[in-house]
């Protein structure tokens, strides 16, 4: 049941942004301050509003959670184990009759061996594509989440793929999206030189997957970031930020930061393949850290 937030002056509440206290109220509006210090006078009304989603949500999310655990249970009852691995027949794509996206499979697999305690990791499985996600659960709710940073496994015909992907910046020119604050981080070279050091040990690359904002593929050769076409043919990149915020300006870049593993590898690994997704995303958490760093 939601309960309608009467407001006290000295008393603490919590909104979106985090705990505050009520200092002042007037007829319809109150000042309000944060544990940063941070004050502002708003309105009773949206305070309100805003108290009452966030409990609605709350039971909403425990409501959903409890029947993800149901629905995990009864599928472990009919298998008879949890996620093992994933086969020959995962690998197309068609999404129809398939299971391995979902919580009760590699999905809840990896979100469950994540050890960051900067973030609260879920999955989602990705409509009508063989793609699944995981996100931090409280930027999952919040109004820009096309726009957020995200990790990420799909499969191909002869591929598992998986790393951290980078929507294009905010079409509203807000400046606050994932992608601007990943910019911003990525101007500084120990950033520049940290992300170059991963992608050469972890054999990773850059992808545009929509092919809009450039072609090909970035890839490190040493020490140097190059451009490959399908081609083969290479270009030096002198700035990997410059490179990207210029490739940025088309508005529909798709930024895929990704490693691929061969379908028969994956399968070998039986389950263990999730610990190695979570390996690989444990060690870019300060590049997803960085873009979800600004304040929606």
């Amino acid at each position: 049941m939601i309960e309608e937030k009467h407001f006290e002056i000295g008393e603490k509440y919590e909104n979106m942004k985090g705990v505050f206290e009520v200092i002042a109220i007037r007829r319809d509006s109150m000042d309000i301050r944060w544990e940063n210090g941070e004050e502002i006078s708003t309105t009773i009304e949206l305070q309100q509003r805003i108290i009452e989603r966030m409990q609605h949500e709350k039971a909403m999310e425990e409501v959903q959670s409890s029947q993800d655990a149901r629905k995990a249970k009864t599928s472990v009852s009919k298998s008879g184990k949890q996620f093992s691995g994933l086969e020959d027949g995962d690998f197309s794509d068609l999404v129809s009759k398939t299971v391995w996206r979902g919580r009760g499979q590699l999905g809840g697999a990896v979100a469950q061996r994540f050890k960051t305690k900067l973030f609260k990791f879920n999955s989602w499985a990705v409509l009508r594509r063989p793609e699944v996600n995981w996100l931090d659960v409280k930027r999952q709710k919040q109004e820009n989440l096309p726009l957020q940073a995200k990790f990420y496994a799909r499969v191909e015909e002869d591929f598992l793929v998986f790393g951290v992907h980078i929507p294009a910046p905010d079409p509203t020119g807000s400046g606050t999206s994932d992608w601007q604050a990943l910019m911003t981080w990525l101007a500084k070279p120990e950033n520049d030189a940290w992300l170059k050091k991963q992608c050469s040990s972890h054999d990773l690359c850059l992808y545009d997957s929509g092919v809009q904002g450039f072609s090909g593929t970035v890839e490190t050769q040493k020490d140097q970031w190059v451009q490959r076409d399908s081609d083969k043919k290479e270009a030096g990149i002198d700035s990997l930020s410059a490179f990207l915020s210029d490739a940025g300006q088309s508005g529909a870049l798709d930024l895929r930061i990704e490693k691929r593993l061969g379908k028969e590898v994956a399968i070998e690994k039986k389950q263990n393949i999730a610990g190695d997704l979570v390996a690989l995303f444990e060690t870019l958490m300060p590049l997803y850290a960085a873009a979800a760093s600004h304040k929606a």
